[in-house]
């Protein structure tokens, strides 16, 4: 009988044991929640026409784990938006914009036509070298020999490109063919282009020298209409979109390289997150050839 009731009492005992571990796992206080950490984002005004320097914001951004909201519109957008969660705005201000609406979030600033932003940090761009750059630039092409045959088109004859311009002629590195003033002439300059090129048979140019891009792509043009493979386009502006449209005649131009613009924009927008002081800078013009875009 005794050995019965050892029997008994050891199974009971070990019946008792997960019942007691059972009860004390019921009343442990449950860990907390991790608290989710607030989306940031960087909403992107104003580059709607500028898919390069949105490019260039979210190659920078991949890995950041940012989110980059592109926002249709300038200004007009950025006044109406209603920031969510923790944001911060980079706007890109084109033509001769260069005051923003107040908003009560964090604004980086890209002012690509070289404008002067004085309530913000923003990133500058100085296009006083690029006339020098581009005319370098023809001068040096390889087939090219002093003093370079080149025609000229400029938007007005007292322009800064057609003063350095005049001093290269002065200097024995130009021989300046033919002149066009957008300003002054009376004839489009598609028709005084044809007209132009029809005095001078293959071999006897090296280049079209263009103040910008609009007076470049239509020199272009014509040149491809006529099957003048034998003259090359330079242009010292990258404005109407030229940058896309460089081929076997527009060689060259020079201007803004925008996706390298929207990296550094991002790079000191997001020190506006934490607080941190964004930093001012300028973006210098940057050489594009058509042999490193194919």
């Amino acid at each position: 009988m005794m050995l019965l009731f050892s029997l008994v009492a050891c199974s009971g005992g070990a019946d008792s044991t997960p019942a007691q571990f059972s009860a004390q796992a019921s009343n442990a206080t449950p860990a907390p929640s991790p608290t989710p950490e607030t989306p940031r984002i960087i909403a992107v005004f104003g580059a709607d026409d500028a898919a390069a320097f949105l490019s260039g914001i979210e190659q920078a951004a991949a890995d950041s784990g940012i989110t980059i909201e592109p926002v249709s519109g300038g200004n007009k957008a950025l006044a109406a938006y209603e920031a969510k969660d923790d944001t911060v705005a980079i706007v890109y201000l084109s033509g001769t914009e260069q005051t923003l609406p107040q908003v009560d979030f964090p604004v980086y600033a890209f002012a690509a036509s070289g404008q002067s932003v004085s309530t913000i940090p923003y990133l500058g761009y100085d296009a006083s070298s690029a006339p020098k750059l581009a005319l370098d630039s023809a001068l040096a092409y390889p087939p090219h020999l002093a003093p370079v045959r080149l025609i000229g088109l400029f938007s007005d004859e007292t322009s800064p490109v057609h003063t350095l311009w005049s001093e290269q002629k002065a200097s024995g590195l130009i021989f300046a063919k033919e002149e066009y003033f957008a300003a002054t002439s009376e004839i489009p300059l598609t028709d005084w282009l044809n007209e132009t090129l029809a005095r001078y048979f293959p071999g006897m140019l090296d280049a079209v020298f263009a103040e910008t891009g609009e007076l470049a792509i239509a020199a272009a043009d014509v040149l491809a209409s006529l099957g003048r493979d034998d003259i090359e386009v330079f242009s010292a502006g990258s404005d109407a979109d030229l940058l896309q449209k460089l081929s076997p005649i527009l060689v060259y131009a020079t201007g803004a390289d925008l996706e390298r613009a929207g990296e550094m924009c991002f790079t000191e927008a997001i020190k506006l997150f934490s607080g941190e002081q964004a930093q001012s800078n300028i973006l210098l013009p940057e050489s594009f050839w058509y042999e490193d875009k194919k």
